[in-house]
């Protein structure tokens, strides 16, 4: 036996659970756990029925505080619980690769930078005014409050969708999304965005570029339509934990045939990464904009 935390065998025994079993304790980290299985629900400490209870509302997409009310815990211990989902969730999503032979169509989207969260705590101060949701943006426009995601889909149904930046879409952050996703001899589709040639010729992919409002493009701008249906319904999603929802999306999207079974299979095969703390602090991404670190 080893410690979950370190992978330390310096163990020795430390009480017991409410049913009886076993716990230990890690002698050079100090934590404290029970054997059994390393996974999301093994580590919990919560019963399993809560969390089947949650896993219901996760795939339901509700609200984190419809979450806390239905599963009887506070608003924080529903937002680790879905954090943790979403770790586990990211593993089994299909790899976007496409090479030779493979269509793509690319676009990208921009989302209002947001600020999202309890703010009191931690050492994050903003670094503009708060705004109310639905509020206008200090610039028209794609202005640099904007953040890209750049999406694609392949003629396999794959989709992957990443942050990229700041405002328009440049050459050197479309190389840097879509190196490892687009091969070379690909056959690539795209708007009239001026960042496309040049990238698309860096990657050695064939492209097209038509008309943005084109029926050539008609399922990006049905996976943007998706996207937004998607998030509108938690009113907001902070930039910091963007990239996790577009994660939880294309989870949705691939498993949208059978998400209740396949979610439950997922969280108990595997261990589970990550701690409480890793998720404590985040800066947001692409702060030099403010003139601050993150």
């Amino acid at each position: 036996m080893a410690c979950p935390r370190c992978g330390s065998v310096s163990i020795i025994k430390k009480g017991h659970n409410s049913d009886g079993s076993q716990r230990w304790q890690c002698k050079d980290c100090k934590r404290t756990f029970s054997n059994t299985r390393d996974t999301l629900i093994g580590r919990s400490k919560l019963p399993v029925a809560k969390w089947m209870m949650y896993v219901e509302c996760f795939v339901d997409c509700l609200p984190l505080r419809d979450c806390a009310v239905r599963c009887e815990v506070s608003l924080r211990t529903a937002w680790l619980m879905r954090r943790r989902l979403l770790k586990c969730l990211e593993r089994y999503l299909p790899k976007f690769a496409a090479g030779a032979g493979s269509s793509v169509q690319l676009d990208e989207t921009y989302l209002r930078e947001s600020f999202k969260g309890n703010h009191t705590k931690g050492r994050f101060m903003l670094p503009r005014p708060a705004r109310h949701r639905g509020g206008s943006l200090r610039r028209r426009g794609l202005s640099k409050e904007q953040i890209c995601v750049m999406t694609g889909i392949a003629d396999s149904d794959t989709a992957f969708a990443v942050l990229s930046g700041r405002g328009v879409i440049s050459k050197r952050r479309a190389i840097e999304s879509l190196a490892g996703r687009i091969g070379r001899g690909a056959h690539v589709t795209a708007d009239e965005a001026a960042a496309y040639p040049g990238a698309m010729k860096a990657l050695g992919a064939v492209f097209e570029q038509v008309d943005a409002e084109s029926h050539r493009i008609n399922r990006i701008n049905a996976l943007h339509s998706n996207l937004d249906g998607f998030l509108h319904g938690f009113r907001g999603v902070s930039t910091k934990h963007l990239q996790g929802y577009l994660t939880w999306f294309l989870w949705r999207r691939s498993f949208r045939s059978d998400r209740n079974d396949s979610i439950i299979r997922q969280v108990d095969a595997q261990p589970c990464p990550g701690v409480t703390r890793d998720w404590n602090g985040v800066m947001p991404p692409y702060m030099e904009y403010w003139g601050m670190v993150a």
